[in-house]
């Protein structure tokens, strides 16, 4: 009851700043007061510090978030579609051939950090906006695909900072937006920088950041425990092939024609696993293979 007293007096407060209705609502709210410890004063200069954040930012502006992602295809997918089996949004993030010291070298470092940004932002809207429908969701999931990432070319120190800046902008303006993060696929090299992210994280969600490597039996155990393998897809040892990895192919196909290209993927894949072929990159070959 004095936690409810104290959101009430925090709403009363800060009302009048909050640009948008969302943020208005007690679910928003009280993720601001629950991780300041329940401290209003806090509470409203770090949500007033987000605030000015958006402005500086752009994060309001309009923009076409889903073509800017296209443009990122050969380096990383992004799904935010996903629902885990508590019905609870999951984001998948697939790095591929993640090179970050390359983008950096290429003038891509400001690119990077906006997308991120945007990404970020609406990847927590839409937790809220599950809040807002089912009530008893208040956070979503992230998994993370490291299949085809390399350590080395993400280690630089314009690597390290920059992931080091996103990490700190999450923390910083999304609190209680993630429950967990899955990373699978890791490479055995991974150690450093997996401990420089987590240093970067608060300690509840260090708490819940679990790092599996390439073993499928392991991966598919785990990820069972949350997710539903049947919705997921291959990339990440699930079953599912109709997902982002589809979108290369031309969506105005055939549809006998794209039942057929599933049903030969589905055999190449069963093949793939029978022989223990790396499937990343032979499932991009052979997509790559049917749009020529």
């Amino acid at each position: 009851m004095n936690q409810k007293v104290l959101l009430d007096k925090f709403r009363a407060t800060v009302e009048d700043r909050l640009p948008f209705d969302y943020m208005k609502k007690e679910i928003y709210l009280v993720k601001w007061l629950r991780s300041s410890n329940f401290q209003p004063d806090s509470a409203k200069e770090r949500l007033y510090r987000h605030l000015r954040w958006r402005s500086e930012h752009g994060i309001d502006e309009k923009i076409d978030l889903q073509k800017d992602i296209e443009g990122w295809r050969s380096d990383f997918l992004l799904m935010f579609d996903g629902r885990d089996k508590s019905g609870r949004p999951f984001v998948l993030i697939d790095l591929r051939n993640f090179d970050a010291r390359r983008l950096i070298q290429q003038g891509k470092y400001d690119q990077m950090v906006r997308l991120y940004e945007h990404m970020i932002d609406r990847a927590c809207k839409l937790g809220l906006d599950y809040s807002e429908k089912y009530k008893n969701i208040t956070r979503g999931n992230v998994l993370v695909n490291l299949d085809g990432f390399n350590p080395q070319e993400n280690s630089c120190s314009a690597c390290i900072a920059m992931m080091v800046r996103n990490i700190a902008t999450f923390v910083q303006n999304y609190p209680e937006c993630v429950d967990k993060i899955f990373i699978i696929n890791a490479p055995l090299s991974i150690d450093v920088l997996a401990n420089i992210a987590k240093s970067a994280f608060s300690e509840e969600i260090r708490r819940n950041i679990f790092i599996y490597g390439k073993d499928p039996g392991v991966v598919k155990e785990a990820l069972s425990q949350d997710f539903n393998l049947a919705r997921l897809p291959f990339s990440v040892m699930g079953d599912y092939t109709n997902t982002a990895n589809d979108m290369i192919i031309n969506q105005n196909m055939d549809q006998t024609a794209l039942q057929y290209l599933n049903n030969t993927r589905m055999r190449l894949l069963q093949a793939v696993r029978q022989f223990g072929l790396g499937l990343r990159e032979l499932i991009l070959k052979f997509e790559i293979h049917a749009i020529l």
